[in-house]
């Protein structure tokens, strides 16, 4: 009988010794950034400012996942993520208390509202969660929702500003001519007037009629006075 009692007792023993290496899991304490440091004001109408919150996407090589621009949605999957990013909780184990780390396949999704606050402004939202599975001592791992510090949202929104100010309109100049026919119509027009003013002039019939006049005949008159010569009578028949 002792020896069977000494072997329950080292086994309620086992039991607890194990039950303290397991370890417990704490979840994360941190709490979530407030909403002014989840937005920010750009001034750019509507359009512009869906453009350039792709523009900050792509740049950062996210995965777009869902978007509706008449909604103002954007959801996109980002890299994995570090604990400067996120509080994925607290595991104790018989070693101590130690951080949870993000494992490999933790994700990063960020999802991103835009909305119009005027004809000319918009209001750029930015919201990010972090997953992560945690694995504790003896226990299956579990899958947990950690906390952001706000550092991607702040970083991501100033990219946002950034590329604002870098996104305008398309401008159409109208066409011009091309450099060479430009010049060629130039001296066109400064040489019309030479080649006009050095041609001949056709003579007239006028012209024509007054040469077949005599010098002599040729005259004006002045004041209603005839200035021609006085004719010589005909001669009598």
């Amino acid at each position: 009988m002792n020896g069977v009692m000494f072997g329950v007792k080292l086994s309620i023993l086992g039991v607890i010794a194990a039950l303290f290496a397991a370890g417990c899991f704490y979840p994360p304490v941190t709490q979530p950034p407030p909403d002014e440091q989840q937005e920010v004001l750009i001034p750019l109408p509507y359009d512009l400012a869906w453009d350039a919150v792709n523009a900050v996407i792509t740049q950062n090589a996210f995965h777009v996942q869902a978007q509706d621009m008449t909604n103002g949605i954007i959801e996109a999957v980002g890299p994995r993520f570090t604990l400067h990013d996120a509080d994925c909780g607290k595991i104790k184990s018989i070693a101590g208390t130690y951080t949870a780390e993000p494992e490999l396949n933790s994700s990063s999704v960020y999802n991103f509202l835009v909305r119009p606050r005027g004809p000319e402004a918009s209001i750029v939202k930015v919201r990010a969660t972090f997953n992560s599975s945690v694995k504790v001592p003896l226990r299956p791992a579990t899958d947990v929702d950690c906390v952001s510090h706000g550092i991607q949202e702040s970083d991501l929104l100033r990219e946002v500003l950034v590329a604002a100010k870098q996104t305008h309109r398309p401008a159409f100049a109208k066409p011009s001519a091309p450099p060479g026919q430009a010049a060629s119509s130039a001296r066109v027009q400064s040489s019309a007037p030479a080649a006009v003013r050095s041609q001949p002039r056709t003579p007239s019939s006028i012209d024509k009629a007054a040469g077949d006049v005599p010098a002599s005949m040729r005259g004006f008159s002045l004041n209603g006075r005839s200035t021609m010569p006085d004719l010589p009578a005909p001669p009598p028949n």
